[in-house]
């Protein structure tokens, strides 16, 4: 039996082809998933008032000078958000909607901008897999917990915003950070051994942690969140760059 999408080349191959030249595949698709997503391209198409092969084009074009890199990690949710109202409108199910198309190419944008800076390090040393458990400890959003993976294990650009948040909170845990190993690090007496001075820098920084952990991890958590800013990430790279910069070389 020939499936609706053979049946729609068949009959439509020039809409077919436009539908293609987006970049969809359609071929492997169940029948009622396909009349669903050539429904929604047809419809938008109609009410933009353009052709089908247009509406990628005029989907980007209306943000281009408008956003920054990292904010089509944002413009992922802000489309998953329409799917609702469409899918109640046109009574089709969400992952048949224009807006999950849309959103599928703002994902292959994500991956496009990641690609430029995949030579360079990612921003967290950590192991992925304790990172992403900790990602899921300090919040329970979905977007905000891939947001944060993209950025700290693909090292993917943050917003302006996010950017000037980070650089408050390095200042926050630094000036902490200071407080507990300025003593230490300006104790001549202590700088004789320095494998054991050096213990002794990593053993408080371990220390200052649990009690950033202790004393401010749930005010400083929510604000990170509304950041996408992961507060372990943060703390651990600052305790890295706490060793670095009082251990003895």
């Amino acid at each position: 039996m020939i499936s609706y999408w053979e049946n729609y080349k068949q009959n439509n191959p020039a809409k077919a082809a436009e539908i293609e030249s987006l970049g969809l595949d359609f071929s492997n698709l169940p029948d009622k998933e396909v009349k669903e997503k050539v429904f929604a391209l047809e419809t938008t198409a109609h009410d933009t008032e353009c052709s089908i092969s247009e509406l990628k084009r005029i989907v980007f074009e209306q943000w281009e000078g408008k956003v920054e890199e990292g904010d089509y990690l944002y413009l992922m949710e802000y489309y998953d958000k329409k799917t609702f109202d469409e899918a109640k409108t046109y009574n089709i199910e969400r992952t048949n909607t224009i807006w999950m198309i849309v959103e599928s190419w703002m994902l292959d944008k994500v991956h496009e901008i990641e690609r430029k800076y995949s030579y360079m390090p990612p921003r967290s040393k950590k192991d992925p897999t304790t990172l992403l458990m900790q990602f899921h400890l300090e919040d329970h959003d979905e977007f905000s917990v891939f947001r944060k993976t993209h950025v700290y294990l693909k090292n993917y650009p943050m917003t302006t915003e996010n950017k000037k948040y980070v650089n408050l909170i390095e200042d926050v845990f630094d000036s902490i950070f200071k407080a507990y190993l300025k003593p230490l690090a300006d104790n001549e007496k202590e700088k004789g051994n320095v494998s054991l001075f050096n213990a002794a820098i990593s053993m408080q920084v371990f220390m200052t942690c649990e009690k950033i952990k202790e004393e401010y991890k749930d005010e400083l958590i929510n604000e990170c969140n509304g950041h996408d800013v992961s507060f372990y990430a943060e703390l651990d790279i600052a305790a890295e760059r706490a060793i670095a910069k009082y251990s003895i070389k």
